[in-house]
């Protein structure tokens, strides 16, 4: 269990933020100058609150009332900081080892699950950028620690280096099992690899819980608008290019053509705005995709309406972002059948 409630007043801006979590994997979302990377370092000790508490699973770090402040070096916490803060002229075994000071388990299987192992004796001002960001990953968690965070992780990759780490970091929460927070102004990214959200924005939390729910909470999809919403797939190939099928389903999607082996995995994103409703299928249209799903809720935030929709019997749910006419003419309310209907072209394949 995190549990955080802190308050934090500089000139021009006040951070006062209270949550717990038991989530393994948090994600802080919210626009830049909100303070998300403060909280990180506030957790760490890297900044000192004004006031307030934090703890991690009973553990006391900080408490301003009792004077404790747990020196940093003690806190048992990894961070992955945005500007990663390694030593260009020393090698990747060095850099490794400045963070290490090991507790239990093997760091070679660390350096393992991180494919480090072949760059071990190279310089890190020699590495591209996902390599670089593997190995300040790598230090986090070589000294085992009980908290990672990870401060915009993707924020400086490109498409393929991004999802390279994005893959790194998803078999390294799976392997090691250590609660992570991870901040991002990427909401995708997020998705993948967090349990929960919290959305911050104006140095206060405006919203926790999973994404499906914050999407049909008014209050959140203010802040939630001005990143951009997303819906987010799992989905594997076949042996159409341009044909993908939702994970744990037998729903077929019709995407842009790729060429990947079949049964790979892959992430399918794309838009509430490209998703349509009708109440029947519709002929003659040029919409690649059209499936059937059920109505589960929807909500009105005053600049448009989505509506959440699981798709098939027991598929994931898709959010679709329609008007006011809309919702009136097509009679949307909890348990009504509908279609949803998806150009190809609106699918983004990660």
């Amino acid at each position: 269990m995190i549990e955080v409630d802190v308050t934090l007043a500089r000139p021009g801006f006040r951070l006062d933020v209270a949550f717990s979590t038991s989530a393994k994997t948090l994600g802080i979302f919210g626009p830049s100058g909100g303070g998300k990377s403060t909280i990180l370092a506030i957790i760490a000790g890297l900044i000192r609150p004004d006031r307030g508490t934090i703890r991690i699973d009973g553990r006391t770090l900080f408490d301003a009332s009792r004077g404790i402040d747990v020196r940093v070096d003690r806190r048992r916490i990894g961070m992955v900081f945005q500007d990663l803060r390694l030593f260009p002229h020393l090698t990747v075994a060095r850099n490794l080892r400045y963070g290490s000071g090991a507790r239990d388990g093997d760091p070679d299987d660390l350096i393992g699950l991180l494919e480090l192992g072949p760059l071990l004796d190279r310089n890190v001002g020699d590495l591209s950028g996902g390599e670089r960001q593997r190995v300040a990953i790598g230090r986090a968690l070589l000294r085992r620690p009980d908290l990672v965070l990870l401060d915009e992780p993707t924020a400086s990759l490109d498409g393929r280096l991004r999802a390279e780490i994005l893959d790194h970091l998803e078999r390294l929460q799976d392997r090691t099992g250590r609660p992570m927070i991870q901040v991002s102004h990427r909401l995708g990214d997020l998705l993948q690899l967090t349990e929960e959200l919290l959305v911050v924005d104006g140095g206060r939390v405006v919203g926790q819980g999973r994404y499906p729910d914050l999407m049909q909470d008014a209050t959140v999809l203010p802040t939630l608008r001005r990143r951009g919403v997303v819906n987010r797939l799992r989905g594997r190939t076949t042996e159409a290019a341009d044909v993908m099928v939702i994970s744990g389903t037998a729903i077929e999607l019709v995407t842009p053509s790729m060429e990947r082996d079949p049964e790979r995995n892959v992430v399918l994103e794309f838009d509430p705005a490209d998703v349509a409703l009708a109440r029947h299928r519709v002929e003659g249209t040029s919409i690649g995709n059209q499936i059937e799903g059920t109505v589960t809720r929807w909500t009105d935030d005053g600049v448009g309406v989505f509506v959440e929709v699981r798709l098939g019997a027991d598929g994931p749910t898709v959010a679709a972002e329609i008007g006011r006419e809309s919702l009136v003419a097509l009679d949307i309310e909890a348990g009504r059948r509908i279609v949803c209907l998806l150009k190809r072209q609106a699918i983004r394949i990660l």
